[in-house]
C-alpha cells in the first residue's frame, strides 16, 4: 500500500529542503537561471512517477532496460546516499549549529539514532510532513530584512550550476510508495522550492532562522535514509535490510567522529559523483516513457558532469 497523498507530499517537499534553500541569500536572477537548469530533471521525474510510482525508485525502471546497467545504477546510488547521511549529519552538527566539540559529538550520534529510530520504525513519513510545514512556514519572509542580493560571481556559469544544488533531491522523489495520480506533487514541490529561494535572494533572513535551517537538511538525511531502506527492503526484499542499514551508519557515524573534517573531505566527491553515475545508469524503459525523455536524461546526466568538471577547475585556480 502506497503513502498517503499528505505524507507523499511532506516526503517530496523534504527532498527539495525549501528552507536552506530560502536562507541562502543568492543572487535572484542566478537561482532562477539554476532552478530552470535542473528543472528537466523535475520533468523527468513527473514523467516517471505518472508511470510508477514504487519505492524502487530508478532502480525499478533501468532493470527494465538492462540488469547489468540497473546494478550499476543501484550500487553507485547506495554508496551516494549512505554517504550522504553520514556526512551530513556531522555538517549539521559542526558547521550548521556550530556546537562545541563535545557537543556537536552528542549531537551526531543523537540525529543518528533518531533517524535510524524513524526509519525502521516507519514514523519516518510522519515526521517528514511535520518537518515540511515548519520548513514552509519559516520560509515565509516575514520580519526579514530586505536587503537583495547584488553579488556578481566570479564564475556565473559554475553559480548558476550549482546555486540550487538541493534541488537535485528531487530525484529522490521516485523513491516512495505512491499512487501515480499525486505525480502533481512533483512539479508542485520542485515549483515551491524554486519560488522560495529566488524570494529569499531579495531578504536576508534573521539569525534563528539561519539556524533552524538545519531542520531542512535533517530532513533531507531522513527522506534519503527511508528512500534507501525502501530498496533494500521493499524492493530488493532483504529481510534483514533495515537492521543492517541502521547499523552501517551508526557505524559510520562514529567513525567520522575520529576526524569529522577529513570524513567530510573524503565521502563528499565520491558521494556527488556517484549520484551523477546513478543518475546516468537510471535510464528507464523508453516505450512507458514520451520520447523527449531521452533528451531530458542526457542533457541532465552531462549537466552533472560539466559541473563537477567545472568546480574541479576552479578549485584548482
Amino acid at each position: 500500500m502506497g503513502l498517503s497523498r499528505s505524507l507523499l507530499l511532506g516526503y517530496v517537499v523534504a527532498c527539495v529542503s525549501p528552507l536552506p534553500l530560502a536562507v541562502s541569500h543568492e543572487d535572484p536572477l542566478v537561482s532562477a537561471l539554476s532552478a530552470l537548469a535542473i528543472s528537466p530533471l523535475a520533468i523527468l521525474i513527473y514523467l516517471l512517477v505518472k508511470s510508477k510510482w514504487s519505492s524502487g525508485g530508478f532502480y525499478s525502471y533501468s532493470k527494465r532496460v538492462s540488469p547489468t546497467l540497473a546494478r550499476v545504477q543501484l550500487y553507485s546510488w547506495l554508496l551516494s546516499y549512505v554517504l550522504y547521511v553520514a556526512y551530513t549529519v556531522d555538517y549539521i552538527s559542526f558547521y550548521v549549529l556550530n556546537l562545541p566539540a563535545s557537543g556537536s559529538i552528542v549531537m551526531v550520534l543523537s540525529l543518528s539514532a533518531i533517524a535510524s529510530a524513524l526509519v525502521a520504525s516507519g514514523f519516518v513519513y510522519v515526521a517528514l510532513l511535520a518537518t515540511s510545514i515548519v520548513q514552509i512556514a519559516l520560509s515565509i519572509p516575514v520580519g526579514w530584512r530586505f536587503s537583495p542580493s547584488a553579488v556578481v560571481p566570479s564564475h556565473p556559469f559554475t553559480a548558476i550550476l550549482s546555486s540550487g544544488l538541493l534541488l537535485i533531491c528531487i530525484s529522490l522523489a521516485p523513491y516512495a510508495s505512491g499512487d501515480e495520480r499525486h505525480a502533481w506533487i512533483i512539479p508542485f514541490a520542485f515549483t515551491l522550492s524554486s519560488v522560495l529561494m529566488i524570494i529569499g535572494g531579495f531578504f536576508v533572513a534573521p539569525s534563528f532562522v539561519v539556524y533552524l535551517q538545519s531542520i531542512g537538511q535533517y530532513s533531507i538525511v531522513l527522506a534519503e535514509y527511508a528512500a534507501v531502506r525502501g530498496v533494500l527492503v521493499d524492493e530488493l526484499q532483504l529481510r534483514k535490510g533495515t537492521v543492517g542499514l541502521v547499523v552501517l551508519v551508526m557505524i559510520l557515524s562514529i567513525v567520522s567522529l575520529l576526524n569529522y573534517g577529513l570524513f567530510y573531505d573524503l565521502t563528499i566527491v565520491p558521494s556527488i559523483a556517484a549520484l551523477y553515475l546513478s543518475l546516468c545508469a537510471g535510464r528507464p524503459p523508453l516505450c512507458r516513457v514520451p520520447q523527449e525523455f531521452t533528451g531530458i536524461h542526457i542533457g541532465f546526466s552531462l549537466h552533472g558532469v560539466l559541473r563537477l568538471w567545472l568546480a574541479q577547475r576552479i578549485d584548482h585556480c
